[in-house]
């Protein structure tokens, strides 16, 4: 399906795997799929900036969601004689900030690899179709925002917690995507 995607899709789904990567997951899903959409320049980006998303709005918001580790207690590791706060500063000094946090505590996985969640894999899917039903040839961010928003999971309850119409965000992506064509 990927080979379908037009070039500013391709970069949306490259912002996308940085944002996971970013907040510290092993997974890709449709919220870091929403955050690649409006890091990128173009209809789907602009569409959603009309609706009063803000890249950086959405990121606290996701990232106030993400749980400490529970593998370090600092309180352990203190009666060892270990200062957590120590071992942190270091390592964000020498590897980059929240690179402790993203050590995957126990859990082998490979370096670089994301899975993607099956709400992102619909999304996908349906961005396809939402390209097939506009009789475009490519798969845009616009395809993207559209499949995400059709998948109705996840996403959307991100996009009511920011208070977005939906159906009005959707309709002028749509709009937009048809001006463009």
């Amino acid at each position: 399906m990927f080979e379908r995607f037009s070039q500013d899709a391709r970069r949306v789904v490259l912002r996308a795997r940085h944002e996971a990567v970013r907040a510290g997951q092993d997974r890709l899903g449709c919220e870091h799929l929403l955050l690649g959409l409006l890091a990128e320049p173009g209809p789907a980006a602009a569409a959603m900036a009309e609706a009063g998303l803000e890249l950086a709005a959405l990121r606290a918001r996701l990232l106030a969601g993400k749980a400490e580790p529970e593998s370090l207690d600092a309180d352990a590791l203190a009666s060892v004689g270990i200062d957590l706060d120590t071992v942190r500063r270091a390592t964000d000094a020498m590897f980059g900030p929240g690179a402790l946090d993203r050590a995957g505590h126990g859990r082998a996985r490979r370096p670089g690899r994301l899975r993607v969640t099956a709400d992102a894999k619909q999304a996908l899917g349906l961005a396809l179709e939402a390209a097939v039903r506009l009789r475009q040839k490519e798969i845009s961010g616009g395809h993207l925002l559209i499949g995400i928003i059709d998948q109705g999971d996840s996403a959307l309850g991100l996009l009511a917690a920011f208070a977005v119409d939906t159906a009005g965000l959707r309709a002028d992506v749509v709009s937009r995507l048809a001006a463009a064509a």
